[in-house]
C-alpha cells in the first residue's frame, strides 16, 4: 500500500523529534545537571537524652553532577542521613550542626562525584536535656452533651492519669499540670472514645504525647417505683404518722439501671411542719443518683399526725 503525504509528513516529523531526543540526551548525559533531592534523615540518640525541638525529618540538598548520574537518584530511594548525637553535641545542652558540617555529613551518603551546591535547612541547632522526667498530671479539656434523651453515665476515663515531662531545670520547675487540646461534642448518643493529643509547651517534651478517654453514654428510660416516704429531724419522743405512708416516684435513669432499685428517697422534714396551718407536709426529694432526671412524686405533700411518747 502506497503511503499518502500526510502520513511521510508525521512519520519524517517523528524521525526529527526522535534524533533530537537523542542528541538532547547525548548532550544533557555528558554535561552538568543541578537537581534538587530530598534526603531523609533520623536521629541517634542516647536513651536518657530527649531533643527539646525537632529535627527536619528531610533535608533539601541541591546536587550538582554529571546528567546521566542522576539516575541513581531518579530510580532509586534517596539514601538516609543518620546524625549521630555524640558527633554534635557541645555537651552543654545544645546539638548543633553547622552548614559546613551538614554538607560534609551529607557527602558521605551520595555519589562521590556529586557536588553539594546548597542545603535546606542551612543548619541544624536543637536544645536538649538529659535530666530525668517530671512526673505530672494530665487533665482532660473537654466538654460533652448528650442528647436529650440520654445522658453521661460514670466518670470520665483516662489510660493515663500522668505523663512524664522532659526540660531543662527551670521549666521543670514551673510545670505543675498539662492539658489535652480541647474536645468538645454535642447531641452524643454512645459512649465517646477518643485517642486526645496532650498540648504542647514550649521548650519540652511530653510522654506520651496521646491519651486515650472515654466518656460514658448512656440512653434514658423513664421508670416508675413506689418508695417509702422518711421522716428526718423529728425530735426524741416524736413520731410522726403520714397518709399516704409511701409515694410513687417518675424518673428517667441510664438503661443499665432498669432492674436496680431507684436509689431516690422521699422525706419529709419535721422543721417544715407549720403546726397553726394546713394539716399537710411537703413531700420533698432526699438522695437521688446523678444521672437520674425529670425525677417526680405522684404527691407533694402529704397529711401527717403526730404522736408523742
Amino acid at each position: 500500500m502506497q503511503e499518502s503525504p500526510r502520513t511521510r509528513s508525521i512519520l519524517l516529523y517523528l524521525s526529527f523529534v526522535g534524533i533530537s531526543a537523542i542528541f538532547w540526551g547525548f548532550l544533557t548525559f555528558n554535561s552538568d545537571v543541578q537537581l534538587d533531592i530530598e534526603v531523609p534523615v533520623e536521629m541517634s540518640l542516647p536513651s536518657n537524652v530527649h531533643l527539646l525541638g525537632k529535627v527536619p525529618d528531610t533535608l533539601t540538598v541541591t546536587v550538582k553532577d554529571r546528567g546521566y548520574r542522576f539516575f541513581s537518584y531518579m530510580f532509586h530511594k534517596s539514601p538516609k542521613l543518620t546524625l549521630r548525637f555524640s558527633d554534635y553535641s557541645d555537651g552543654n545542652s545544645t546539638f548543633k550542626i553547622d552548614q559546613s558540617h551538614l554538607k560534609k555529613a551529607i557527602s558521605t551518603v551520595l555519589n562521590k562525584h556529586a557536588n553539594i551546591v546548597s542545603v535546606l535547612p542551612e543548619s541544624i541547632n536543637i536544645k536538649y536535656t538529659d535530666l530525668p522526667g517530671k512526673k505530672v498530671p494530665v487533665k482532660a479539656d473537654i466538654t460533652v452533651e448528650p442528647r436529650d434523651d440520654y445522658a453521661l453515665y460514670g466518670a470520665l476515663i483516662q489510660s493515663h492519669d500522668s505523663v512524664l515531662v522532659f526540660s531543662d531545670a527551670k521549666t521543670l520547675s514551673e510545670i505543675h499540670e498539662v492539658y489535652t487540646h480541647h474536645v468538645e461534642e454535642t447531641e452524643l448518643t454512645d459512649t465517646l472514645r477518643r485517642k486526645v493529643a496532650i498540648a504542647p509547651i514550649n521548650g519540652a517534651v511530653i510522654e506520651p504525647r496521646v491519651i486515650d478517654i472515654m466518656v460514658p453514654i448512656e440512653k434514658l428510660v423513664t421508670q416508675n417505683r413506689t418508695i417509702k416516704i422518711d421522716v428526718r429531724n423529728a425530735p426524741q419522743g416524736i413520731k410522726i404518722l403520714l397518709f399516704p405512708s409511701d409515694v410513687q416516684v417518675t424518673y428517667r435513669s441510664p438503661q443499665s439501671r432498669i432492674t436496680d432499685e431507684s436509689g431516690i428517697t422521699a422525706v419529709v422534714d419535721y422543721n417544715e411542719i407549720n403546726f397553726n396551718g394546713s394539716n399537710k407536709v411537703k413531700v420533698q426529694i432526699g438522695e437521688m443518683p446523678a444521672a437520674y432526671q425529670d425525677v417526680k412524686f405522684s404527691h407533694d405533700s402529704v397529711e401527717y399526725i403526730i404522736e408523742k411518747h
